[in-house]
């Protein structure tokens, strides 16, 4: 499981902070998340040495359970719920219909939710079947952190370029000057984007230096 995309909040003193999910958001994100037949892992917020707490492998996916057994950071506690208070991140891997069943439950949750599919060597890349997703404090985002990072970097009006390939990246593509899709890229990610390149395995990265950056034709 990711350690979060986005778990920085850069405030305008340029000093980061972490920001946590409420304990309220936390205690809510863990019962949806047992409603929908999936198992929440907690991330706690302390980086350099951190904690990730599950309370149960019953009803796991293999991959879960690969999971928290190979991670030396994975702690398995008598319930979750005992550890709310310091929590930057929830995750979980089960198979699509229940990941997405969980995205579609935590809709009005105040945090933001991405879904990704699960990738690891074990699976030789990404899989189709099961997918990853992470709970994350409202902020961290990845358009926020793309417009601060433009800021720090004095990027110039108009020449912000962002380039993803899956639902996470969606707010990032949308948001950016000329938001790439690779040509790997579900279809809804397609369509929010002003350019489509060729996919990862096909120099769809070299074609956006080529035909996006260097050519210019896409900046006013």
């Amino acid at each position: 499981m990711s350690n979060g995309a986005c778990i920085m909040d850069v405030h305008d003193s340029d000093v980061i902070h972490i920001e946590r999910l409420s304990s309220t958001v936390v205690k809510d994100v863990i019962r949806i998340v047992r409603e929908c037949g999936a198992i929440p892992a907690l991330y706690d917020s302390n980086i350099e040495n951190q904690s990730i707490y599950y309370d149960t492998l019953d009803g796991a996916c293999e991959y879960f359970e690969w999971y928290v057994k190979d991670d030396p950071r994975c702690v398995r506690v008598e319930d979750v719920k005992n550890h709310t208070g310091d929590v930057i991140q929830i995750g979980m891997i089960a198979a699509m219909d229940v990941i997405f069943s969980v995205k579609d439950a935590l809709e009005e949750i105040d945090a933001t939710v991405m879904t990704v599919p699960f990738e690891s060597i074990r699976l030789g890349g990404k899989s189709r079947d099961y997918w990853f997703i992470q709970v994350v404090g409202k902020k961290a985002r990845k358009n926020l952190a793309l417009r601060r990072m433009a800021e720090l970097l004095k990027i110039p009006e108009g020449r912000l370029v962002a380039v993803g390939d899956n639902y996470n990246d969606c707010d990032m593509i949308e948001d950016a000057d000329i938001g790439v899709a690779m040509g790997n890229a579900p279809e809804e990610v397609k369509r929010l984007a002003k350019v489509v390149v060729g996919s990862n395995n096909h120099s769809g990265l070299a074609e956006v230096v080529d035909e996006v950056i260097l050519s210019g034709k896409y900046f006013a």
